[in-house]
């Protein structure tokens, strides 16, 4: 799933995730706004994903695994393979390996598809967590 691109350029829009715990109940959440979300995504049309993990989860040693994100019964349709990209809350920093990546939503079949991201903690240990995509009605 690594490495391919998309064919066409990017989208204009941009849908930014930021895995992180929110600190009022512990649990996994979009924490780029406030408050946070859910990681569930209803994605209406051609974007591109953008996820990385919190400043905090970084900070304590957290990474996404090699392959970061899997989508259920897709077969390459509206999703295309996954891009690490650079990030650092230190823009005079060099990038942090296995901090984020991008994905494009192609919008071109609806449904409700389930997206697994994967990630270690600082002790190595795996973390998968499997939220739910959105897009039309899913009949």
């Amino acid at each position: 799933m690594q490495g391919s691109t998309v064919t066409g350029p990017e989208p204009e829009k941009i849908v930014e995730v930021i895995v992180g715990l929110n600190p009022d109940n512990l649990s996994f959440m979009d924490v780029g706004p406030n408050p946070p979300e859910l990681l569930d995504l209803d994605l209406s049309e051609r974007c591109l994903l953008k996820f990385r993990l919190s400043d905090d989860l970084l900070e304590k040693g957290w990474r996404f695994q090699p392959t970061p994100i899997s989508f259920e019964n897709d077969w390459g349709q509206n999703f295309s393979s996954y891009t690490w990209t650079k990030y650092n809350p230190d823009p005079n920093a060099e990038g942090i390996p296995y901090a984020a990546f991008k994905v494009v939503f192609e919008c071109k079949r609806q449904g409700i598809f389930v997206y697994s991201l994967f990630m270690l903690d600082a002790l190595g240990q795996a973390i998968d967590l499997d939220p739910l995509i959105e897009n039309g009605t899913g009949n």
